[in-house]
């Protein structure tokens, strides 16, 4: 009897509190695990940039400096979702990350009346539309001017391969004033790309400064046709360079 006494309020009083702790234990790190993947769960793509937000709801202001881009420049700002139309948003406006349609945040320089831009070599020059539309879309941080009398489309931030010391670098490519007529050849590199197998790259040996960096001319050549090719091509080029060299 004191056996079964003694089992009987270890199931019915031990037990259920035992139980007890464990349902405030699960609720507990069910609350945590809801809680941490929060700062994994709430991201957005701020101009090629993937940012995280511990919270749903992120103003724009903060999206842009958190991407690491000034909101102090005139930019113009568009929202991109899913199937709805482009927005254009000011620096107040609250995005909320729970909408399924959320694809990025674009930063495009304004145009000011005055002639000025947003950087003062944003745009020494046009591009052509589809190209500046190629690399607004890609997402590159890009822009044109004029250095020693040569017109450079600068892209910062290009992604390599892997193969290569460094993942990312600013790729250079001088665009003649009759382009397209006249071809968009070879291309270059800052800093100087070298393979992690300390590999020697071929017809890349002659360095040129540009906007008072070291950029390293990679000679790569081919059969321009001014009615088919464009910048978008000429990328085509750049990647398939980059990779041939680490093997890919």
């Amino acid at each position: 009897m004191n056996s079964e006494n003694d089992s009987q309020p270890h199931g019915g009083g031990e037990e259920p509190h035992r139980h007890h702790h464990e349902a405030e234990h699960h609720h507990h790190c069910e609350h945590e695990h809801n809680h941490h993947p929060h700062h994994e769960v709430w991201k957005l793509n701020v101009q090629g940039v993937t940012i995280e937000s511990p919270k749903p709801e992120i103003v724009v202001r903060e999206a842009i400096q958190q991407a690491g881009f000034s909101p102090d420049t005139p930019w113009i700002i568009v929202l991109k979702l899913v199937g709805e139309p482009k927005r254009e948003v000011g620096l107040s406006f609250v995005i909320d990350l729970r909408h399924k349609g959320i694809e990025k945040l674009r930063l495009t320089p304004r145009q000011i009346n005055n002639g000025e831009v947003c950087r003062q070599d944003r745009c020494a020059f046009a591009m052509l539309p589809q190209d500046e539309a190629l690399l607004d879309r890609l997402g590159f941080d890009w822009e044109t001017l004029v250095d020693a009398g040569r017109r450079w489309l600068i892209i910062r931030n290009y992604p390599l391969p892997a193969g290569y010391r460094v993942a990312t670098a600013t790729i250079g490519i001088e665009v003649p004033v009759s382009y397209p007529g006249a071809q968009l050849d070879m291309f270059y590199c800052h800093p100087p790309l070298a393979l992690s197998s300390g590999g020697v790259i071929p017809q890349t040996q002659q360095i040129e400064t540009v906007i008072g960096l070291p950029f390293q001319r990679w000679s790569r050549h081919r059969q321009w046709d001014s009615a088919r090719d464009t910048l978008a091509t000429h990328l085509a080029l750049v990647d398939e360079s980059l990779q041939r060299e680490v093997g890919q």
